[in-house]
Parts: C-alpha cells; sequence; structure tokens
C-alpha cells in the first residue's frame, strides 16, 4: 500500500513537471526558435533543471528543500510576469526639459519646413501646447493627450507647428474651454508601449487620448515575417523576457559587464567615456533615403493580417479604451506609400523596412499599409470606438510628407484639420 501511495505521488509530481515544463517552453519558444541568444538558452536549461530536480532529489532533505523553493520560485516568476512587465515597462520619452533652435534654409528639407523651428520638451519629456499642472485640472479645461510614433512627436518640428499643437489651437477657436495637448509620442513606439502609456497617463486626467500608430508595428512584422506563434496569446504575454528572473539576470550581467569595462579603463589610464553626439536629420536620414532602388535585394511579403503581436496589445488598447474614461479616438497611419506617388517622394523612402539590407517593392508596402490600417478600421468601429479616417486625406507627395510617413508643415496642418473636423462632429460634446 505504501509502495502505491509513493508511486501515485510521483506520477502526480511527474504530472505537474511536465505540464510546468511545457508552460515554461513556451514562455521561451519565440526565442528559443527565432533568437541566436545564448542567455536565453542557458536560462532555459536552468529553469528545466529546477523544475524536474524535485523528481531528481525526493531523498536528500537540503538538496529537496532547496529544490522546492525554486521550483516555487520559478512557478511565481512565470505567473506575475504579466504584472512585472506592466510596472516595470518603461516607455521612452523624450529627455525632460529638452530645447533646442532647428533651423531650415532649403537643402533637404526645402519647401517641406520653412525658418527657424524652436523644439522642446517639458519636465516629464513630453511635448505641450502650453504649461500644463499636470497634478490639477480645472473643470473649464479639456486635456487631451496623443500616443504615437515618430508621426505623432514630430521631433524636428517647431512646437507650435506639430499636429498636436495645431489641433489644441483649433479647437481652442471653436470653444471656450481651455484645451491642453500633451504629446507623448516617440519615434520607434509600437502598440505595446502605447497601451502601457495609456494605463499610465490616466492619473493625468486626460478627457481625449488619440492614437496614432501602426507603420512600427508593420516594421517589425516584415523584419520578423517568419515568427510563428504556437499559442499567441499566452506567449506574448508570459515571454520569459518580461519577467523578474530574467530582468534580475540582465541587471547582474550589466553590473559584471560595466566592472570588467571600469576595470579596463583604469588599467588604461582612461575613462571609459563614449558620448553620442544628437545626430542632425539630414545625417541620419541622407545614407539611408532611395531604399526602393538603393537595396538590391527585394523581399516578398504580403500577409492577409496584421501580426499577433500587434493583435495582442490593440485588443488590450481597446478593451481599456471601452471604459469610456477617456474618451479614446484612433486614427490610422498616413503613408507614401500609394500608386500615385511623386517620383521625388519615391525617392525619397527608407522604412521599407528600416535597417534592413533588403527592401519590400512599393505594391507590397502598399499592401500591408492596407491590411494595417483597414483592420484597425474594422477592430475600432466593430468596438464602437470613435475613428478618424486620415490616411486618404494626405497626399504622397513632398508638399505634405517628408519621407515614407512623416509629415512635412503642410502635413501637419493638414493632419489637425481633418482631426479637428473629426472631433467637432463625433465628439461635440466635449467642447461644449
Amino acid at each position: 500500500m505504501g509502495k502505491f501511495i509513493i508511486k501515485k505521488i510521483f506520477l502526480v509530481k511527474c504530472l505537474i513537471c511536465t505540464v510546468f515544463s511545457g508552460l515554461i517552453y513556451l514562455s521561451f519558444r519565440i526565442d528559443l526558435i527565432y533568437k541566436n541568444d545564448v542567455n536565453i538558452l542557458i536560462s532555459f536549461i536552468i529553469i528545466q533543471f529546477i523544475i524536474w530536480s524535485i523528481l531528481f532529489f525526493p531523498k536528500r532533505k537540503f538538496i529537496s528543500n532547496i529544490s522546492y523553493n525554486l521550483f516555487i520560485i520559478v512557478f511565481l516568476n512565470l505567473l506575475l510576469t504579466p504584472l512585472f512587465h506592466f510596472i516595470t515597462f518603461d516607455v521612452p520619452t523624450r529627455q525632460p526639459n529638452y530645447k533646442i533652435i532647428k533651423e531650415y534654409n532649403g537643402g533637404f528639407f526645402e519647401g517641406m519646413f520653412f525658418g527657424k523651428h524652436f523644439i522642446s520638451s517639458d519636465e516629464k519629456g513630453y511635448r505641450t501646447n502650453k504649461k500644463i499642472d499636470y497634478a490639477n485640472k480645472n473643470e473649464n479645461t479639456l486635456r487631451i493627450v496623443t500616443v504615437g510614433a515618430s508621426t505623432t512627436e514630430e521631433g524636428i518640428t517647431d512646437d507650435d507647428k506639430t499636429w498636436s499643437s495645431l489641433l489644441g489651437a483649433n479647437l481652442e477657436e471653436v470653444t471656450d474651454k481651455n484645451i491642453e495637448v500633451i504629446n507623448t509620442g516617440v519615434a520607434g513606439l509600437r502598440a505595446v508601449h502605447h497601451y502601457i502609456t495609456l494605463k499610465k497617463i490616466k492619473k493625468y486626467k486626460p478627457d481625449v487620448v488619440i492614437f496614432m500608430m501602426g507603420i512600427n508595428d508593420w516594421n517589425d512584422h516584415i523584419v520578423d515575417s517568419d515568427k510563428k506563434y504556437f499559442i499567441p496569446i499566452y506567449e506574448i504575454k508570459y515571454n520569459f523576457k518580461k519577467s523578474i528572473l530574467f530582468k534580475t539576470f540582465i541587471n547582474i550581467n550589466k553590473q559584471i559587464h560595466r566592472k570588467i569595462i571600469n576595470k579596463r579603463s583604469a588599467g588604461n589610464g582612461k575613462i571609459a567615456n563614449n558620448p553620442s553626439p544628437e545626430l542632425s536629420p539630414e545625417a541620419y536620414l541622407l545614407p539611408q533615403i532611395n531604399s526602393l532602388y538603393k537595396r538590391k535585394i527585394i523581399k516578398k511579403f504580403r500577409p492577409r493580417g496584421v501580426s499577433k503581436d500587434y493583435q495582442y496589445w490593440l485588443n488590450l488598447i481597446i478593451n481599456e479604451c471601452k471604459k469610456k474614461d477617456p474618451i479614446c479616438l484612433f486614427l490610422d497611419q498616413p503613408t507614401a506609400y500609394k500608386k500615385n506617388i511623386s517620383s521625388k517622394l519615391k525617392k525619397r523612402l527608407w522604412m521599407t523596412p528600416v535597417n534592413q539590407d533588403y527592401t519590400l517593392s512599393l505594391d507590397d508596402l502598399i499592401s500591408i499599409s492596407t491590411v494595417y490600417n483597414s483592420w484597425l478600421k474594422q477592430k475600432v468601429t466593430d468596438s464602437k470606438l470613435n475613428f478618424c479616417l486620415l490616411s486618404n486625406k494626405i497626399e504622397a507627395n513632398t508638399s505634405d510628407l517628408i519621407d515614407d510617413c512623416h509629415f512635412s508643415e503642410n502635413g501637419s496642418k493638414k493632419v489637425a484639420d481633418v482631426l479637428t473636423r473629426c472631433i467637432t462632429l463625433s465628439l461635440k460634446s466635449i467642447l461644449n
């Protein structure tokens, strides 16, 4: 009888280890298959050993206790990964209290930007249309937060000429309310960043949150076109790289690496200091433009739908917006990817995709941008949230765009005007 009970306990343990081991594998799966990362592989092997060690050392009390404690730690690490990711995930912001004057006198931006542009950020790293008292908001204030990437940030455009700021000026003409606009956009951000931003800016009591998103997500989709999930929701939500153990391991690794570098620098009598001066827009873009013609490798990619990552994070944003506080308004992403693109603008394209040695054809770029914009519109309207069609209002020429998706001065004004009409028509009540 005793042997039967022991055998039954062993089988139960074996089942628990098998299930847990499988869940851990799924949390590592994408990085194990698609990333050549030795640290991930080592972490996976160590964690699998910890899981199965509760079967290996049942009779050695001291070692067994250690095994069970480590097992519990690994279990809690997996369970708490989504919460830990939300709490610790830092969405990039602009440098706080940033100020610079950029002067455009023809050249690379001729006909797109004019004269001196004053570009700044406040103490939180946001671009605003006026001084914001984040801790307080009076009753007559309508506070708008714009969320997105570089097409929202407009990092090389004058504070008063971004579409966010122009929208504030437009709305102040049609209402007696004090319009405050907080622009949280930063180049390179994707839907995962926008979701965290939405959650974190709620403490500032915004009335309206405006999202412009898409191009960085579809660029990520292009680059990771071979990535296939087995159980998407689980693998994204519980990805090991978002966990406490991984972050702890990375921080320890960084500290060791930093000490080694400092020791070597001290031995050489030198201080390890490698400043990276800010690159001018021209210096950054000139080597990259004309990618449709410069890149000799042409990759074919026409997905039928958006990526699983984009679906996952957009669904979380939608669910948050359904709470109706604040009101959410979504814009699709205007691009230069159109059949009637001007020859001048076509030679300025570089995000086809970014930082790769290959390019998609213009037809494939048109296809993927259409897929993402159409999916966003359908998802938002099906959820009975507010959507503003913008992509067909911006022309594929250098009057409206400076490259694949970034707005000229005229383009920013168009965006603000279209958005103003959308708000005054569909969100009229908030202006009263």
